[in-house]
């Protein structure tokens, strides 16, 4: 009933595990691995992990690439199958494809597959990549590539389930870990001991009052910048004062921000407790003058779709692309809105779409 390639593609990766954690994309691999040969591609694997059999799998155009295509292939964990009341590993129902990874981003890697089949470009590294959702590791393992095979990509599209709307920008995040430092005793004498609990939530009302300061930094297409306290650990046991305790704090950060100035604010506003990243992504923004955008805006136009330019809300693989010099967008079919919830789906017409807008980019780029 449903003969479309992109839609078979969908099911056949949908229907594969590839939660992360635990980090087990390698079903899925195979699967796009043998596809690409099947069609008579030259697919190759890039280890991430050797000893747990995680690659990437590449295509790289052999007339001098200057574009870059990537979607990751890892998805979020399913969670409580309870909470789902269609199969997460692939079920077609009133026009949509449920399944974890169907919008984020098996549905946009489908789509970008069946278009390979028909369109191939040669100037064009195709890069199908694991490990996104718990860290940027897998694309920044294709990255190593720069100065090699793929030193002469300019240009990059990140798949991500974007309402088929163009997003040049994203927000940067830095987790930072604060810890408090204090004195132990019983707790039947709390007067003899330094309470680092109260030390931590102090400091969470420090954020609290600096994260209204920074809702008023705003960037045309992300809004304003923020921060959080997302995370308290402190305490041993139910009678004795804690000596330590720590916070985790999300500050997200825009692209018109700087960040060593950021850096410094942040340590200012929680001193003189211990800082230390736990997690740190650029913010980033493309020209909209640069050609990837140009090139994705005529297709859309040609398509009567929106050719507008916004921003994407969170952190997206572009952070790590672009630091080598890459002028990206963040782009596929799909609702952003699907992403990480039970019954995720994308609709089969949104699956057609993509497969039309990829056939359209891979004929003209060159």
């Amino acid at each position: 009933m449903y003969n479309e390639l992109e839609i078979k593609l969908a099911k056949e990766l949908i229907a594969r595990d590839s939660q992360n954690p635990p980090g087990i994309e390698t079903p899925v691999a195979e699967f796009i691995y043998d596809y690409l040969k099947g069609i008579g591609l030259n697919p190759e694997k890039q280890y991430y992990d050797k000893d747990r059999n995680r690659f990437n799998v590449l295509v790289i155009g052999r007339n001098n690439p200057t574009l870059l295509i990537n979607g990751h292939m890892d998805t979020v964990p399913i969670n409580d199958p309870e909470q789902w009341k269609h199969n997460p590993f692939g079920e077609i129902s009133d026009g949509k494809l449920f399944g974890r990874g169907s919008s984020d981003t098996k549905g946009q890697i489908a789509c970008l597959l069946a278009a390979m089949k028909s369109q191939f470009s040669e100037k064009i590294a195709y890069v199908f990549n694991v490990e996104e959702e718990t860290s940027l590791g897998g694309i920044g393992k294709v990255m190593q590539l720069k100065k090699g095979k793929l030193k002469n990509i300019k240009y990059s599209i990140s798949l991500e389930p974007t309402d088929g709307k163009i997003m040049i920008a994203n927000k940067g995040l830095y987790a930072f870990e604060v810890t408090a430092r204090g004195k132990t005793a019983h707790s039947s004498h709390p007067e003899d001991g330094d309470n680092a609990i109260y030390s931590i939530a102090k400091t969470a009302l420090k954020i609290e009052d600096y994260n209204t300061k920074l809702n008023k930094i705003t960037h045309p297409l992300l809004g304003h910048a923020s921060a959080s306290v997302n995370i308290i650990n402190g305490g041993t046991a139910d009678n004795v004062i804690p000596d330590l305790a720590t916070t985790i704090v999300d500050r997200r950060v825009l692209p018109n921000e700087d960040p060593v100035k950021v850096e410094k604010e942040f340590r200012d506003v929680v001193s003189p407790m211990e800082t230390r990243f736990t997690n740190r992504v650029e913010a980033c923004e493309t020209s909209p003058n640069s050609r990837i955008v140009v090139e994705i805006q005529s297709h859309l136009k040609n398509m009567g779709m929106d050719d507008k330019l916004y921003g994407f809300n969170a952190t997206s693989e572009l952070s790590e692309i672009s630091k080598h010099d890459i002028e990206g967008i963040i782009f596929g079919t799909g609702e952003l809105a699907q992403c990480h919830k039970p019954d995720e789906h994308i609709t089969l017409d949104e699956l057609r779409l993509g497969a039309r807008i990829f056939e359209a980019l891979l004929e003209n780029w060159n």
